[in-house]
């Protein structure tokens, strides 16, 4: 890391919004693998320019949790069963203030 790298912070921005998912199979297993978030439109919150870009986010425990600014998002699950079996769950979510 360069000497004037900033660590990352794991506080979420003002005014963002919380959003949980969990993934689990039909017998209620947790799920492994990533969601790729993006959302539609571009954001200044407290002076942090947050772009519209995916973003990937590693599932843990089967469970998908972040902080995001209010907006409409596209999830796309990358989903791995206990067995091995794989899918693909998306979805569209807005979130509110």
């Amino acid at each position: 890391m360069p000497s004037n790298a900033l660590p990352v912070s794991n506080s979420p921005l003002p005014g963002t919004v919380r959003l949980r998912r969990e993934y689990r199979d039909v017998i209620g297993r947790p799920m492994t693998g990533t969601v790729t978030l993006l959302g539609s439109s571009s954001h200044d919150i407290a002076g942090v320019k947050v772009l519209v870009a995916p973003a990937v986010v590693q599932l843990s425990g089967g469970v998908l949790e972040v902080n995001l600014p209010p907006d409409r998002y596209e999830l796309t699950a990358q989903l791995k069963t206990v067995e091995g079996a794989r899918l693909t769950e998306k979805e569209t979510v807005t979130l509110a203030e």
